[in-house]
């Protein structure tokens, strides 16, 4: 008994993919198992098996073998045909099992007797598959997608207008990270590939699993990046005035730079911050390292880089803005009204809460209007002495005046009493 290749309806069951070579199948009572064979997967055709076998170097001439065991006992006659012509058959050991070499593609018949027992018939057809796919880039300067090329897949295999049993399912491998796309009817020749903030080459590949449940794989392509990434920090980030701030660009893979020093944010119109709001009278600063800038003024300032990969011909941007304001704190003067200077090292010096001042003058005098101690730094202040001696305890009053460092001027005048205590 043969099976023919025409004549009959189709029948498309679920693949199943076999990974190993020594892997078998049962169909009615006899098992078959592939030998020597990297990968083969099962479907049906015509009525019958059909296993599609992965040939990965595009061999010409068959290779594998094909093993037939009826149930497992042993003292069977075994006969077979492949493609309608009888075949030879050389039996081993205690005659379980036939082991034939495969001839090619086409369909195979197995019969086995013994005496007692019900003849068994094992019929499939056997079809070599080899889809080479080559991976190439196309599009690889634009800023946002690229395109995956496939080739070796224009012209998917087909056994007797038989395509295969499921849709092609592809997987991008993209710096190791996979990506499955939606099975489709048709194989892919082209993919898109989102890269934007891929400011770093990329290893990529692209896995298919074809019609008949065969995986196949491209070659690794590189993905050159034009894209780049704008980062950057500043320190500190809070302090009086005037405040100094330093930047440290961490852009990668950009030519061109351009920082936007903004206004405090007061002073912004609502809306897009534009060259005009810059606190370089209206200009930018293009050089890669933008040098420490002194702000001057309390408010809250925004920091803006753009930078551009030029190398590419759509000269690609990213943009980044600092985490959060820079903020210079507002002018302060807060005046104490007792201290105690014995020496302990605790509130021994009389002095004012000063910050973000451009200008300071502080007096004492005592109970009789006369001028004890003068002094013109914030930071310093009266330890109780006069002319290097000991002031006897008791009140004393202050006169403190001082100018904030606002755009807006702020003045102080602040007066009062003070109590030394020993």
């Amino acid at each position: 008994m043969a099976y023919g290749q025409n004549g009959r309806s189709m029948k498309m069951t679920r693949v199943l993919i076999l990974m190993v070579c020594l892997l078998g199948t049962q169909w009615g009572m006899g098992q078959i198992l592939f030998l020597g064979c990297d990968e083969v997967a099962r479907t049906e055709y015509n009525g019958i098996p059909f296993y599609a076998v992965k040939n990965t170097q595009n061999d010409p001439l068959p290779f594998g073998r094909v093993q037939f065991m009826p149930d497992g006992s042993s003292g069977w006659e075994f006969a077979w045909e492949y493609e309608g012509r009888t075949q030879p058959v050389m039996y081993e050991g205690d005659s379980t099992s036939l082991t034939v070499d495969l001839l090619g593609n086409g369909v195979y018949f197995f019969r086995a007797e013994k005496e007692g027992v019900h003849p068994i018939e094992v019929g499939f057809t056997v079809f070599y598959v080899h889809m080479p796919v080559r991976l190439g880039i196309e599009n690889e300067m634009d800023c946002h997608y690229i395109t995956l090329k496939l080739e070796g897949v224009e012209n998917p295999p087909v056994y007797n207008g038989y395509p295969g049993a499921e849709n092609p399912l592809y997987t991008v491998v993209w710096g190791g990270k996979e990506r499955t796309l939606a099975p489709s009817p048709d194989y892919y020749r082209e993919i898109s590939q989102f890269v934007e903030g891929e400011y770093r080459d990329v290893q990529c590949r692209v896995k298919i699993r074809d019609r008949f449940g065969l995986n196949w794989e491209s070659n690794e392509a590189t993905y050159h990046s034009y894209i780049p990434l704008a980062e950057f920090s500043a320190d500190p980030m809070q302090g009086e005035a005037p405040l100094e701030v330093t930047f440290d660009n961490r852009s990668e893979n950009a030519q061109s730079f351009e920082w936007y020093l903004y206004k405090d944010t007061t002073e912004i119109q609502p809306g897009a911050m534009s060259v005009e709001d810059s606190l370089l009278d209206g200009r930018i600063y293009t050089e890669q390292n933008l040098p420490p800038y002194i702000y001057e003024h309390p408010g809250s300032y925004n920091v803006k880089l753009v930078v551009v990969n030029t190398r590419g011909i759509n000269q690609c941007s990213d943009t980044a803005y600092i985490d959060r304001y820079i903020v210079v704190d507002s002018s302060l003067v807060e005046v104490p009204n007792v201290f105690t200077p014995n020496g302990d090292g605790i509130n021994d010096i009389f002095k004012v809460k000063a910050q973000s001042l451009e200008y300071f003058h502080g007096v004492i005098i005592n109970r009789w209007g006369r001028k004890v101690y003068e002094w013109d730094d914030p930071q310093e202040g009266w330890n109780g002495k006069i002319h290097g001696k000991y002031a006897s305890p008791g009140t004393y009053y202050y006169i403190i005046t001082a100018r904030g460092r606002e755009i807006k001027t702020k003045k102080y005048t602040k007066k009062g009493p003070l109590l030394l205590v020993r």
